[in-house]
């Protein structure tokens, strides 16, 4: 009988060869990596990664492990009966996903759950069908019970806030752009000489898409946006980075009209604007633009004034 003898050095090689085809299939999220640029170098879309990860938005985070090849997970068997109405609070719930999983609007949850704010409590048991069945009545300020969406919970603003003369800004200099994408520098602020944070974080946003690392009079991503914001605002110059920017502000248990809400780590910004609403550069697909505080996938870190 014939023997085969395999050598230590052949098993070595085999195995390397089989872990990288294993990892070749995932990638390690590294810091300043975005959904966009891994979707890039592995020739995929933004929407068919999101997908392969059940991922509902384009926030990730350094050390995630994202698949970007293979086929995508089939969809999960819906769990709620189409005639229910009611529904019980989850964690990581939102009045936005709530509404599109039962096929109704934000407003409509809202007017039957007597509801004033996008805030929602894990445990509470709502009307998503209208008619007269009575939902829970929303827990006071006080409960200790964390909401749905982790989000710090606030007094509400009235929607008349103190119109603040803001300093008139002068243009500065056309500066050429870098091709690096550390720093680049500033554009100039729309001249604004007065209204309220709504109106200037708008007039800020006009005609603006979102670029990562983007900083011009057309194209920023979500910290160029609020650092162009606030020298419009109030003439302030505050850092360029969305840590920087927590680092420079303090931060307020009761939100007014421009200030600034971080989330998820202090990854992202946006400008608040009243009423739970905020303006913020969110991704290429969302876009610069107003929306829900609620809206954003994941948490709250906390309101900082300047």
């Amino acid at each position: 009988m014939k023997k085969t003898i395999i050598s230590a050095a052949s098993l070595t090689a085999l195995s390397a060869v089989a872990a990288a085809n294993i990892s070749a299939s995932e990638v390690t999220v590294d810091s300043g990596d975005t959904l966009w640029s891994l979707s890039s170098e592995a020739g995929k879309t933004v929407e068919e990664v999101k997908s392969l990860n059940n991922l509902t938005s384009d926030i990730i985070f350094p050390g995630d492990v994202l698949k970007i090849d293979g086929e995508a997970p089939a969809a999960p068997a819906e769990e709620v009966s189409s005639d229910a109405t009611t529904y019980t609070i989850e964690a990581g719930d939102t009045l936005f996903a709530i509404a599109n999983q039962f096929d109704v609007s934000v407003s409509d949850l809202q007017e039957w759950n007597n509801l004033t704010s996008d805030l929602i409590f894990v445990g509470k048991t709502i009307n998503v069908a209208g008619g007269s069945e009575a939902a829970e009545e929303a827990p006071a300020v006080e409960e200790t019970s964390a909401p749905a969406v982790e989000e710090v919970e606030v007094e509400e603003v009235e929607e008349t806030p103190e119109v603040q003369d803001v300093e008139e800004v002068e243009e500065s200099e056309e500066v050429e752009e870098s091709e690096e994408v550390s720093e680049p520098a500033p554009a100039p602020a729309p001249e604004v000489s007065g209204g309220n944070a709504a109106s200037v974080a708008h007039s800020v946003a006009a005609g603006k898409s979102y670029v990562w690392g983007g900083n011009s009079a057309t194209a920023v991503d979500c910290s160029a946006f609020t650092q162009q914001f606030m020298k419009a605002f109030n003439g302030k110059d505050i850092p360029r980075t969305t840590y920087g920017q927590q680092a420079a502000g303090t931060q307020v248990s009761n939100p007014q009209p421009g200030d600034l809400v971080f989330f998820n780590n202090y990854s992202h910004v946006g400008v608040y604007i009243g009423n739970g609403q905020m303006v913020d550069a969110l991704n290429p697909s969302e876009g610069v633009g107003e929306r829900a505080v609620s809206y954003v996938h994941g948490h709250v870190d906390g309101y900082y004034r300047f």
